[in-house]
């Protein structure tokens, strides 16, 4: 999926700039943070196939189980795990980056296709 490759290739930009401050709670932040966007991105995007083809309300729990694991698994990772919060959340903010770049990208796209 596009989305996901941007985003992974945003990480890898992210990544390379921690290497800056040479820490591993910075670097293993980031890692833990884009690791928790991307399996969540994908986890909703199978759910979503699943709400919009199939239209069963059991996919709606699903859901709601998914942002209940989410937000445990988050709050394992701030308490216990040695990562710098600040580059967690930027870890997890690449998916966005990663989803806000393919969607100019595509407009982009869009635009030459409609004036050519």
């Amino acid at each position: 999926m596009a989305i996901e490759k941007r985003s992974v290739q945003v990480l890898a930009l992210f990544l390379v700039a921690s290497l800056w401050w040479q820490s591993w709670p910075i670097s293993g932040g980031l890692i833990l943070g884009g690791g928790v966007a991307l399996l969540n991105f994908r986890w909703l995007w199978r759910i979503m196939e699943k709400v919009l083809f199939d239209q069963k309300w059991v996919h709606g729990i699903q859901a709601l189980l998914k942002f209940i694991v989410l937000v445990f698994v988050i709050f394992l990772i701030v308490r216990f795990a040695e990562v710098n919060p600040i580059a967690f959340v930027v870890g997890i903010s690449a998916t966005l980056l990663g989803i806000f770049f393919e969607v100019i990208r595509e407009s982009l796209r869009a635009e030459k296709k409609g004036n050519a």
